[in-house]
């Protein structure tokens, strides 16, 4: 799997539909932070996050802050504010999941303040993009094939995923498109 390096006084943005491979480099991302000795804050806005399959990846689960917010955007909008000001995180993740949200322009370039200052990495994964300009780095993921596995004409066992990721946003100019992966579930 390609590294998607969460800059610390940066947002990046990771974007794309369900199955497309974004959870698979957030979860990436706090493997990283967890495995150099950092801390990392997660927060799980629909509670989707699957601690045993992070902890199988890799993870650290001493090492993250896990918060669940119910489904509630406006929680889990004030919670990424406060803990970007937070002292001793490397990186501050917000899952949005299926939310599709909107972001005041106001926060945007707030957290784009606050992440700076507090040389922390801010990570966003969600539907579609969210904080504009204030992004450095924004990475669409896309979803090419799917095999499936099992006994019998009818397969039920999903046995990996082939992904792309294209850069919508970057600092500075990478290639345009890696090239697939193939993802075992």
């Amino acid at each position: 799997m390609e590294r998607v390096a969460a800059a610390r006084g940066e947002i990046t943005e990771i974007v794309g539909r369900p199955s497309s491979g974004r959870t698979s480099l957030l979860v990436a991302c706090l493997r990283d932070v967890a495995q150099s000795g950092e801390t990392a804050a997660l927060v799980d806005t629909e509670e989707t996050f699957d601690p045993a399959s992070a902890a199988q990846a890799g993870v650290d689960l001493r090492r993250l802050l896990w918060v669940r917010c119910g489904g509630r955007r406006d929680v889990a909008l004030r919670a990424v504010d406060m803990l970007v000001r937070c002292p001793g995180f490397a990186l501050v993740a917000l899952d949005l999941g299926e939310l599709v949200v909107r972001l005041p322009a106001t926060l945007a370039f707030r957290l784009k303040f606050a992440v700076r200052r507090a040389d922390v990495a801010l990570l966003i994964v969600g539907r579609r993009r969210l904080t504009g300009a204030s992004a450095t780095l924004a990475i669409e993921t896309r979803r090419q094939a799917i095999e499936w596995a099992g006994p019998g004409p009818a397969p039920t066992r999903l046995a990996r995923v082939r992904t792309t990721t294209a850069v919508l946003r970057a600092r500075h100019a990478p290639p345009a498109e890696s090239p697939s992966r193939w993802w075992r579930a």
